[in-house]
């Protein structure tokens, strides 16, 4: 197989991706630009600790040859400290889906080989089709799909119960993300024991004959708890009732703001990861993904979410248009996964403006919940935590439009596909 990490001609080893510690100081940068956003979000200016404020933005230059070189600027950034990291766990979970495709070319599967899903353990439930896809059936791809345009759920944990809790975990410490910690399934009351326990799936092929059957397996691996003040709040909801104690995060999962941009700086520019903790995967996988994680819903059409009211533009782009329903401009791309939960959102993107020649990565966390009372379903997403995430996105982007560079760069290789 021929790896584009090694064999994209135009990009070369030039950033050794390594783990950050706690920051000494804050980017003076980064304080102006929040210092700017003081009038219209004056309580997280002042107190970004109550807000779990952390972020991370990287400023990307090009050389004649366009190969890039960062600048990254932290704020608040703590690798140990808890946030809950919701649906940004996602974006792995795709990526190493298609790689785990990838090692089963010799069964002839492919990301579009139809599956099945049985039930192997308390807790679990089948899959024998997919109403969303044009042919009806599940697909690591039509998952892959789901999960960038809306962050859909029960397709993270179906990429969850093929890769494994073992092998999910062990890929990402081999790729060079040792914090990360993937413990459980989303959105389903499932205990640490039954979140080991993965389903069995068969795949088949056009015709409908099996290719390939993966038995259920149970998870081994000891998944430390690595991160710090894991209680949060005053009060949380357990089964209905109100408990007047902090909620326990230190058995969910673990995705740190680093490992998050890391991660992300990997697949945008594969050949800049050491080669190491190169992926496995093709040309074709990585247009695939690039199509994908930018793809609006109003783009979307296998599958297809015509409710625009609902799924607007900014559903899932947090930065720059989480507040409002207008459209994307077409020449403003975003290549990202969010996360939204337990009052905690969080954002990790590469933003391109083909227009003007600008890109960026950012990744920013912050907590909404002023009754400090978790699981209720009362957060400010919408009167603070989205409307701040978009002005931060905009503050930034407006930056990167005054910033000097030498060389434009060349964006053509992320153009959506037609």
């Amino acid at each position: 197989m021929l790896l584009i990490s090694r064999h994209l001609s135009i990009f070369l080893i030039i950033t050794i991706f390594t783990s950050c510690g706690k920051q000494d100081g804050d980017s003076k940068l980064l304080q102006s630009i929040l210092d700017s956003m003081k009038e219209d979000f004056p309580k997280v200016v002042e107190n970004p600790n109550k807000y779990h404020l952390q972020i991370i933005y990287t400023q990307v230059d090009r050389n004649p040859d366009q190969l890039p070189s960062y600048t990254t600027h932290y704020y608040h950034f703590d690798p140990e400290k808890y946030f809950y990291p919701a649906s940004t766990v996602k974006f792995p979970a795709a990526v190493l889906a298609l790689e785990k495709v990838n090692h089963y070319q010799s069964l002839d599967l492919k990301k579009e080989s139809p599956l099945t899903v049985g039930i192997g353990f308390e807790g679990q439930t089948s899959v024998d089709g997919d109403s969303t896809s044009v042919n009806g059936k599940a697909s690591i791809d039509h998952y892959i799909k789901k999960i960038f345009v809306v962050s859909d759920n029960d397709a993270y944990n179906r990429l969850y119960e093929f890769l494994g809790q073992d092998a999910f975990n062990q890929r990402m410490w081999d790729l060079g993300y040792s914090e990360t910690r993937i413990r459980h399934r989303l959105s389903i009351p499932l205990s640490l024991e039954q979140n080991r326990y993965t389903n069995p799936i068969t795949f088949y092929d056009e015709k409908g004959k099996p290719l390939f059957n993966q038995p259920q397996r149970r998870s081994v691996l000891n998944l430390s708890v690595n991160s710090n003040e894991n209680l949060i709040g005053k009060a949380h909801l357990a089964k209905g009732e109100t408990v007047d104690s902090p909620m326990d995060f230190s058995v969910k999962n673990f995705f740190n703001l680093d490992e998050q941009q890391r991660f992300l700086r990997q697949i945008i520019f594969p050949s800049t990861a050491p080669e190491y903790s190169g992926l496995d995967l093709t040309h074709d996988d990585y247009v695939f993904l690039y199509e994908w994680m930018s793809k609006l819903p109003r783009e979307s059409h296998n599958p297809s979410y015509a409710d625009y009211d609902k799924y607007y533009d900014g559903y899932c782009k947090f930065f720059m248009y989480g507040d409002t329903t207008a459209q994307i401009p077409d020449h403003i791309r975003i290549y990202n996964k969010v996360g939204l939960a337990y009052g905690f959102l969080t954002d990790n993107v590469y933003i391109i403006d083909t227009k003007n020649g600008v890109e960026f990565f950012l990744s920013a966390v912050i907590y909404v919940n002023e009754n400090e009372t978790l699981n209720d379903d009362v957060y400010e997403y919408e009167t603070l935590g989205l409307p701040y995430l978009a002005e931060l996105g905009r503050k930034v982007y407006a930056y990167e439009l005054g910033r000097d560079r030498n060389i434009r760069p060349d964006l053509t290789r992320f153009m959506p596909q037609k």
